[in-house]
């Protein structure tokens, strides 16, 4: 029984769920190691083998939040969000990049469309999250 293609792929290759998921998390591996330069290869290539999808963008995106680049940070997750306009998590990513970038109304306008989009999802979740963390004093303050 062959298996179908994956949503979270949205490949032009055939690419089936698990072997999709696998690469993916094979590159959150390598980020929670710490070795950037393994995880963005990982995620660059599975960008190239699943063009439609934001998912590989986001890891793109984590990457460089890892390393303190949030500008190039941003620069993944807004494409994640051309990818998937209706998808919280690139939008919340984005917020979260804003966020410590110190541009505050950008990043609150971000927090709370990913909260309108899905309500229930995760991408809710971190926007919730982030926004409670800023309002605690929890995260940077805005850069001067």
């Amino acid at each position: 029984m062959a298996e179908t293609s994956s949503e979270i792929a949205n490949s032009l290759v055939p690419l089936a769920r698990q072997p999709a998921m696998v690469l993916l998390e094979s590159g959150y591996l390598w980020l929670d190691m710490g070795h950037f330069d393994k995880a963005r290869e990982v995620f660059v290539g599975a960008a190239a083998l699943m063009p439609k999808s934001e998912v590989p963008q986001i890891g793109i995106g984590a990457v460089e939040f890892a390393q303190g680049h949030h500008d190039k940070a941003l620069q993944a997750y807004r494409v994640a969000q051309r990818l998937a306009p209706l998808s919280s998590l690139p939008r919340a990513h984005a917020g979260e990049a804003l966020l410590f970038m110190g541009k505050v109304p950008e990043a609150l306008k971000e927090l709370k469309a990913a909260m309108d989009l899905e309500p229930e999802g995760d991408g809710a979740r971190l926007a919730q999250a982030l926004i409670q963390a800023k309002e605690a004093g929890a995260l940077p303050p805005p850069r001067k």
